[in-house]
């Protein structure tokens, strides 16, 4: 049909004998026996066209469920509708293919399959939208010839329009479209809504200019280059469409030639239970009214019912009648429960009535006469009935709305913080907050009853919900002083219909008929100043960056904020410190007294720091008890779960704890703690009070645990720093995580006292696992591998490789084994033997005491065999720790072992004392002949193979009887210490910038001869 034909009398025409209104594609039909309207899908023919030659008529062949889908049919036990229509009424006037009839909106239809009566509710054709001139005009106009007479068959079925398109000026473009009306729409396959697209072209635009429509599901194209706005039937799948309009290129997403149409079917989304303000909750209490947040996509226009159950002690108890809900444009409704005195009452004698103690939990019932998917799965999200009268939470914020936490628990001298209380089930009297110094131990013996620095309180409301602003200026707040903030009920009787939580603490005030129930309590600190210190001529400025005399530039230089952040990061190099706020207040006490523990060097820096970025990522102060793999967690806390006899109760013990873990909230992470550092624990007996264990669990940026090692770092911190400090009794502990300065001098206090400076001077991943065997006991990579990525970071953030090979690496940084698992002692001599692991190759011996390296020479601990543990066995030397002695008169004159003695060693750890258990003796440090010169006692060749013994040159072991004789005199211990190295023995001659045996060459070959 041509939709050129404008005339009054077109557009007007009555439907008479000579004229059908032609049903097409996208017309709506109904079946009585259907759950939902159907919509028209040409399927038996695909050339005769209507409605300007745009849409295909649809004909009586079209009678099958590729042409019809009516949801689901009543007579089949609401099975799948699946049609077979017999058509009648149809115009049979004309046949199409000689064998099919238009069908008109007269027509009708009998379901063969289910009986169902087919009606034909609208044709189906398309309004047709003719563009505005200019756009002074943009007021677009529409009209419908949906009128058929014979006359129209005579028309061609399509308009050459791209002819037309040629002549139109390049300038003119699409400058709007709307469908119906709007940018975006959102339908459901079985709302009857019809589609109604309108364009506006730019100036210029001439009467008859095409516009083009392209049509794409999310990615995918599925319609381009139609001369007519795409028919309804387009969008049947769910997702989101965009529909682009155009005149000479397809549309942009970011122009006005796009509209978008999101497709929904009928589901339940979800279902969120909020409290008036928006916020989460989880339970309804006395007076509080929650709302269920409900989300049914795709069911607009759907009549959908509500109501509210529980499960009673006789069943299913219903709480409201069924209401009808009204849904937004999206499918999203806001229901509202509060119950009355009479369900409150109800509903405690049903609990009573259950034996086993059983919760009452309430549940939305949602109900619909049409088909929505998982609608009943709503009932899978009741909410929890609670009386308990409790604190929930206690939380101070920076801000107003109470949207963002006071982080780290520091506040900033002179600022405003607020305090959010939470209640529940409160129905008389007030809420009333006290600040309160925080005082350490002592002091509290001294003032057993303390006065508030500031009290405020609020009328019990509604909704148990209260904010309370605290302005922290000077006074009564004071620099680098903590508080504690306590939150208290006042109520003049116990008429309460609630039920006072055992956990809180009710004491009886001096007032007469008044009762207080103590709630939670919560620490903060205000920020103490800390001012820049005078620079000063001496070696311990902090500020120093020259270097000196000839030292590195870097050393001495304060570790900064931003150098932190480099190392604290991912592989993809994103900072993984949430928040920077005690790390930032910390730093000038770091760059204070790091000095005092030694850290004053570039790689001694990296260790400390890659390790505080292993244990906290500089943020996380508080230990988290979280494990949801209970394996993890069974490894974690091994020394615990040692107490439990079978592997069977260890593992048993896992599982519960990890899943109690996994419950939000501090009560479960208190639980756990007070579990793992109980009195089970073979360290328990430190922890005989209630909540010891959460007390003196992980906190700082060392993470201390046990109350041995509270007190021991207390004390420690007091006499070598000079500064006092109270971390064990009543809540001291917790100033580990909110006071920035007591928690980086808890981390150095402990590196110190560890000795851990000693060994953090290498930069092999072992230096790393040394240093961190130190901290952690565990071996697990999953506490060691990000340990070694953090330093690795720190080497290239700090240039620690340019410092280490300066020529300012003293000598006093190597007073203990290439490892860093022993350290010499004042009274202490160790002869330190790095091999290769392989024993083809010479390695360095080094001589050291607690100063300084006495002697550095070469060594070969090469046997006849790799079996360095059988007796007798002849192989390799073992790695680990001996006792020494030394015989020098023992075998001199000897071609095999030379004229200067040898000693004897005796394995007291590791792989050394394995041997000795079995057996294995005679190993000695000696001399003798080398390779090439099995007659002569000489230097001339390289070191020859033992029977497992370690080889010299002999003038180095006359060095070292020499300085063993010196030093045994002196009254003190010489341990030698044999150590695998795995990686390129050249790195240990270059870090003891030793050079490499001239005459040393990779051996093969394993000799019988000594």
């Amino acid at each position: 049909m041509e939709t050129g034909k404008n005339t009054s009398a077109d557009r007007n025409r009555k439907q008479t004998g000579k004229s059908e209104e032609i049903v097409a594609d996208s017309a709506i039909c109904t079946c009585d026996k259907g759950s939902k309207p159907g919509t028209f899908r040409v399927t038996s023919q695909q050339k005769i066209y209507c409605n300007g030659a745009r849409k295909l008529v649809a004909t009586d062949q079209d009678k099958d469920i590729k042409s019809l889908n009516f949801g689901s049919c009543a007579a089949k036990n609401n099975g799948p509708c699946s049609p077979n229509i017999v058509w009648s009424n149809t115009y049979n006037k004309i046949a199409i293919k000689g064998k099919m009839y238009p069908l008109t909106v007269k027509s009708s239809g009998t379901c063969k399959a289910g009986g169902g009566r087919i009606n034909i509710q609208t044709s189906g054709q398309q309004v047709v939208v003719k563009p505005s001139s200019s756009p002074h005009k943009a007021n677009s106009t529409a009209h419908k010839s949906p009128v058929f007479t014979e006359e129209d068959w005579k028309h061609l079925p399509q308009e050459d329009e791209k002819g037309q398109n040629k002549r139109v000026p390049a300038a003119v473009q699409v400058n709007n479209v709307l469908v119906n009306g709007k940018r975006e729409i959102t339908i459901t396959p079985y709302d009857q809504e019809e589609l109604l697209f309108t364009t506006s072209l730019t100036a210029g635009s001439m009467r008859g200019t095409g516009v083009k429509w392209d049509v794409c599901h999310g990615n995918l194209v599925i319609a381009k280059g139609l001369t007519e706005a795409p028919a309804r039937t387009y969008f049947t799948k769910e997702g989101t469409y965009s529909v682009y309009a155009y005149v000479h290129k397809p549309g942009s997403p970011k122009g006005k030639g796009v509209v978008t149409i999101t497709v929904s079917y009928p589901k339940f989304k979800s279902i969120e239970w909020k409290d008036e303000n928006g916020k989460p909750v989880t339970y309804i209490g006395l007076r509080n009214k929650v709302f269920a947040h409900v989300s049914l996509p795709g069911c607009k226009g759907i009549p959908v019912n509500c109501r509210f159950y529980y499960n009673g002690y006789e069943g299913k108890t219903y709480l409201s009648a069924l209401t009808p809900i009204t849904l937004s444009a999206a499918g999203k409704v806001k229901i509202a429960l509060s119950l009355s005195s009479d369900q409150l009452k109800k509903i405690k004698e049903d609990r009573k009535r259950f034996s086993n103690g059983q919760k009452i939990r309430i549940y939305l019932e949602l109900s619909s006469r049409h088909w929505i998917e998982n609608l009943t799965k709503v009932s899978q999200h009741p909410i929890l009935f609670n009386d308990t009268i409790e604190f929930r939470s206690l939380i101070i914020y920076k801000d107003s709305d109470c949207k963002e936490k006071l982080q780290g628990g520091i506040a900033d001298s002179g600022s405003i913080v607020y305090v959010r209380v939470s209640t529940a089930n409160m129905e008389t009297g007030k809420i009333r907050l006290d600040v309160y110094k925080h005082e350490t131990g002592n002091q509290e013996e001294k003032s057993p009853k303390p006065s508030p620095v500031y009290s405020t309180s609020s009328p019990v409301n509604s909704t148990g919900v209260y904010k309370f602003s605290l302005t922290l200026a000077a006074p009564p707040y004071k620099e680098g002083t903590a508080y504690k903030v306590v939150v208290s009920w006042i109520f003049s009787s116990q008429s309460s219909n609630g039920n006072v939580n055992n956990n809180t603490d009710r004491q009886t005030s001096k007032e007469p008929k008044q009762y207080i129930l103590k709630g939670k309590e919560i620490l903060f600190s205000v920020k103490r100043h800390i001012p820049t210190p005078k620079a000063e001529p001496s070696k311990a400025n902090v500020n120093r960056t020259e270097p000196e005399k000839g030292g590195c530039p870097r050393c001495n230089k304060d570790v900064t904020l931003e150098e932190i952040k480099r190392i604290c990061v991912d592989e993809k190099g994103n900072c993984l410190i949430k928040d920077t706020t005690m790390i930032a207040a910390a730093l000038p006490y770091l760059n204070q007294y790091r000095k005092k523990v030694g850290i004053n060097t570039c790689v001694s820096k990296a260790h400390f720091l890659a390790q505080i970025a292993g244990e906290t990522k500089f943020y996380r102060l508080q230990e988290d008890f979280t494990y949801r793999n209970w394996k993890s967690m069974l490894a974690h806390f091994s020394s615990y779960f040692e107490s439990f006899a079978s592997i069977e109760e260890r593992e048993r013990e896992a599982q519960r704890l990890s899943n109690i873990s996994i419950q939000k909230g501090e009560k479960y992470q208190k639980i756990v703690a007070n579990t793992v550092y109980g009195p089970r624990h073979k360290y328990g007996k430190q922890h005989p009070n209630k909540d010891d264990g959460w007390r003196y669990s992980g906190k700082g940026f060392k993470q201390i645990i046990w109350k041995g090692n509270y007190k021991g770092l207390q004390d420690y911190t007091q006499k070598n720093f000079g500064v006092s400090v109270t971390w064990v009794g009543n809540d001291n502990p917790f100033l580990l995580k909110i006071d920035p300065r007591d928690s980086i001098l808890s981390a150095l206090a402990y590196w110190k006292k560890k000795g851990i400076n000693e060994i953090a001077h290498g930069i092999t991943d072992q230096n790393v696992d040394n240093v961190t065997s130190k901290i952690n006991e565990s071996k697990g990579e999953s506490i060691r591998a990000p340990r070694r990525f953090f330093f690795h970071n720190a080497i290239k953030v700090l240039h620690v490789k340019e410092c280490l090979t300066g020529n300012h690496l003293q000598e006093k940084y190597k007073n203990c084994t290439f490892d860093g698992k022993f350290t010499a002692h004042e009274n202490e001599v160790y002869i330190d033997v790095i091999t290769p692991k392989n024993r083809d190759k010479e390695g360095p011996l080094v001589v050291f005491d607690n100063k300084k390296i006495l002697f550095i020479t070469h060594s070969l601990c090469r046997g006849t065999n790799t079996n360095r543990l059988k007796k007798g066995g002849n192989g390799d030397t073992p790695t680990g720790k001996t006792r020494t002695t030394y015989e020098p008169k023992k075998h001199v004159g000897s071609t095999s072992f030379g004229k200067y003695g040898l000693i004897l060693l005796e394995g007291i750890q590791g792989e050394f004392l394995t041997a000795t258990k079995n057996g294995r003796s005679g190993i000695a440090i000696h001399s003798g002949h080398t390779v090439g010169f099995a007659d002569k006692i000489n230097d001339n060749g390289m070191l020859m193979s033992t029977y497992g013994c370690i080889r010299v040159y002999n003038s180095a072991m006359e060095k070292l009887g020499e300085l063993y004789t010196k030093y045994k005199k002196e009254g003190k211990k010489i341990f030698c210490y044999i150590e695998d190295y795995n990686g390129d023995i050249n790195d240990v001659y270059s870090f003891y910038e030793f050079k490499r045996d001239g005459k040393d060459r990779k051996r093969n070959a394993r000799s019988k001869k000594q």
